[in-house]
């Protein structure tokens, strides 16, 4: 094969959306007897152009890379979105993708738009692509099912109202935070519900306060069914200044985890967080989250 079929976008998530166009580009690539390339940058490129408004992220770049290989994509270009790209008018950015990467064909998604100058058409890019060589070619429009509208921001609104359920239909899979394992006050471990604290990459989006029933995976590939609470444990923690944490409690499952990565992949959400009066109603109503997330 010689060059490649791309795209660029910074495909968060990885969503149906954007695997709808990571066929496209299969297609197109197979017809041209040519390979298949992402090109996406390591920072949203907001945290350049305008810091306080870049998002929170739905996946890592090491997680994104996974997610896009694993659809089928023969390679994945990490860019820097640093001034220098910045200012490269669409022509110039294409020429860049043709000289550095052999990009010979790009597909497009049917409303996106890049390079300082901004076209303002299809046509626009397409005579930008053949002044540089590159054949640009669109994508049709992700319809979805039922017409609803799927982009990495109504997952992310979806997410900070605790609806993983719209979030995950999006998706097309549960959505996930990978972490660590520290050490926390083990107040769940005095009331009979050990947890572990999950620490996570501060970039990453974290759904609304709230209980959810979670699918858990160990670092030496183990699965389990558990239940996690995001919030500030208001029955049990008195502290005047109560921080927010990640605390899942693993079904059927014993022992340290302290230091572990773990990954835990939001299925439903249960309940609001609130306040009991003691810790005897609080652990009756943790015996019924537990039956509830059995059951998701």
């Amino acid at each position: 094969m010689k060059g490649f079929v791309a795209t660029i976008g910074m495909f968060d998530g990885v969503h149906l959306g954007h695997r709808f166009l990571l066929d496209r580009v299969r297609r197109e690539a197979a017809g041209r007897g040519l390979a298949t390339l992402v090109v996406t940058f390591a920072e949203h490129p907001l945290s350049v152009i305008n810091a306080s408004l870049a998002p929170k992220r739905l996946t890592t770049n090491e997680r994104r890379t996974k997610l896009l290989l694993d659809s089928g994509i023969d390679r994945v270009e990490t860019l820097e979105f640093d001034e220098t790209l910045r200012q490269l008018t669409a022509a110039e950015f294409m020429r860049h993708l043709r000289d550095s990467y052999g990009v010979a064909t790009l597909v497009m998604g049917f409303n996106h738009r890049f390079g300082h100058d901004r076209p303002a058409t299809r046509e626009q890019y397409v005579e930008a692509g053949r002044a540089v060589g590159v054949d640009v070619v669109f994508a049709e429009p992700y319809d979805g099912d039922g017409g609803e509208n799927v982009c990495s921001s109504a997952i992310r609104t979806a997410l900070t109202a605790g609806d993983v359920a719209a979030a995950n239909r999006m998706l097309g899979r549960p959505y996930s935070l990978r972490g660590k394992v520290v050490g926390g006050k083990q107040l769940g471990r005095k009331i009979g519900f050990p947890t572990a604290n999950i620490s996570t990459d501060d970039s990453l989006l974290i759904p609304a306060r709230g209980v959810y029933a979670v699918d858990v995976t160990l670092d030496d590939g183990e699965k389990r069914r558990g239940m996690l609470n995001i919030g500030v444990r208001p029955t049990v923690d008195g502290s005047e200044a109560p921080v927010t944490t990640l605390e899942v409690n693993i079904f059927d499952w014993d022992g340290s985890l302290y230091g572990r990565k773990i990954e835990v992949a939001f299925l439903a959400r249960l309940r609001d967080e609130r306040r009991f009066d003691g810790i005897e109603q609080l652990k009756k109503q943790l015996d019924e989250d537990r039956r509830a997330a059995l059951d998701v």
